[in-house]
């Protein structure tokens, strides 16, 4: 197994191990003495809990929003960036202020009110490519996992008590160096389990600058050594950005792209991996992953992008350019594909594409408006998918979703019903929010049996490392 060093060792005990991911007999393995721990109510200024409150300044349609946590502030290729667990809603971040501590927002759903929120690591660069993602663990504890932006080639990881996730073992770490070649740092974490292989897989970006994994038998306290993924065909160091949701048993479904929509009229492409090979969405099997990397001419087209490179200075982008923002898979299993299209600085528009059981169906179903800033000109504020039902879609835009109109000047929340029939001619776009002072971005839907939370950034967003934001949203309960 790989080499793990425990960084902030103190006198913490051995850890048990757990033999599978589906192991029926787990035990509670992280119960240390106090002094051992840190505890949400530690944290100082960066967790100082604050009580839920409505805001009507941004709410539509009857809806009340809740501040779930103060400091947010995410990135979108990372993933689960929250997760609902025992009645706790658990949020992963990086403050936009300061020295950019990685924090985990902890709200207790029943409550109805925050338990504050837990520095996971100090001075952790200021950049919400950072932010942290979260595994349920059997044994009821939570893996937390985070990694700095293409500064080192480190993961961090703690783990909660199973029965107070405001308390957190020391930190450790997965080392990289021995893997990754010189010039190769590592980027994002993706933690999706395979329950029919008995392992965790953490999807990154690592090999030449491309999407890579390593996996864990026991629920995250060790981990494999690292795998290359996918490899870019563009010329150059390019980076392929991806995607990823889990059946939880045998199949990952991956979206990814050419490289950055900066540097390369991008593409949209799929496949599904399972049992160590790739397949189309029909079940055909492209091959084995011991051939090495998948590329994408071999994965499956869904978008046709310009395919224009760039050399990536300055502002704007490569004309035409995808980048996926959101997967889910329906109760079919089925997959679905949201993602933004760049036609302009002022012109981004969504797109969803559907695997219907014989076909791919691809279709235009919104304005997204304006880029964040020109900078990252293929910054939108995203579209996401509800992960139980695929077909009710939430996305941020600064325009009229229908017509591309112009509106308030604010990126607001909408929602509708999107089906493979249905495209922007046909979906009637609510809006969640409206008359926002500042700006709403990058929704999240999370389920938990009938219970759905959605929640967002909301505040002032500067750049990826100048950000003031809160996480909030809403409850509601689905017939």
């Amino acid at each position: 197994m790989k080499r793990i060093a425990a960084i902030l060792s103190l006198c913490l005990p051995a850890l048990s191990l757990t033999p599978s991911l589906h192991a029926a007999d787990a035990k509670p393995n992280i119960i240390h003495p106090i002094s051992e721990q840190r505890r949400a109510s530690e944290v100082g200024n960066s967790g100082e809990m604050s009580p839920a409150r409505p805001d009507e300044s941004t709410a539509s349609g009857g809806v009340k929003l809740t501040t779930f946590m103060k400091d947010s502030g995410w990135c979108w290729f990372q993933d689960p960036r929250a997760i609902i667990h025992q009645g706790k809603l658990l949020i992963g971040s990086v403050k936009g202020s300061g020295g950019g501590e990685a924090l985990i927002g902890i709200y207790d759903l029943q409550a109805g009110k925050p338990l504050g929120s837990f520095v996971a690591h100090d001075n952790f660069d200021r950049d919400d490519h950072n932010s942290p993602v979260f595994y349920a663990r059997p044994d009821g504890s939570i893996l937390a996992m985070y990694a700095r932006h293409s500064r080192e080639k480190f993961h961090y990881y703690r783990i909660s008590d199973p029965r107070d996730f405001t308390q957190w073992s020391a930190e450790r770490r997965i080392d990289h160096t021995a893997a990754l070649p010189e010039r190769d740092q590592v980027t994002y974490m993706n933690l999706v389990p395979m329950r029919n292989e008995g392992r965790l897989y953490n999807f990154y970006r690592g090999f030449q600058f491309n999407p890579s994994f390593v996996t864990s038998v026991d629920d995250g306290l060790t981990w494999s050594e690292d795998t290359h993924f996918i490899k870019s065909e563009v010329p150059g160091y390019q980076r392929p950005y991806a995607q990823y949701v889990g059946d939880g048993d045998a199949t990952v479904h991956v979206s990814f792209t050419d490289a950055h929509p900066r540097n390369f009229g991008n593409s949209i492409y799929y496949a599904a991996f399972r049992d160590r090979a790739f397949f189309r969405a029909d079940g055909s099997k492209i091959r084995d992953l011991a051939a090495g990397p998948l590329t994408p001419s071999e994965a499956e087209l869904i978008f046709r992008g310009s395919g224009v490179k760039t050399d990536g200075r300055g502002e704007g982008n490569a004309p035409k350019a995808g980048w996926t923002s959101s997967m889910a898979i329906d109760s079919a299993g089925r997959p679905h594909i949201a993602y933004s299209l760049f036609l302009s600085n002022s012109d981004h528009r969504y797109r969803l594409a559907t695997w219907d059981g014989q076909k791919w169906v691809d279709r235009e179903v919104a304005f997204a408006g304006n880029c964040l800033y020109p900078k990252e000109a293929s910054y939108t504020g995203l579209i996401t998918l509800d992960p139980v039902d695929p077909t009710v879609v939430y996305i941020s835009t600064d325009v009229n979703p229908s017509t591309g109109a112009a509106a308030s000047g604010m990126h607001e929340i909408y929602r509708a019903k999107a089906t493979p029939n249905d495209d922007i001619k046909t979906i009637k776009w609510e809006a969640v929010t409206k008359d926002s002072k500042v700006a709403n971005l990058r929704p999240i839907i999370l389920r938990e049996g009938k219970q759905r939370v959605v929640l967002w950034n909301r505040g002032v967003f500067k750049t990826f490392t100048d950000y003031d934001l809160e996480a909030v949203g809403f409850m509601e309960t689905v017939e």
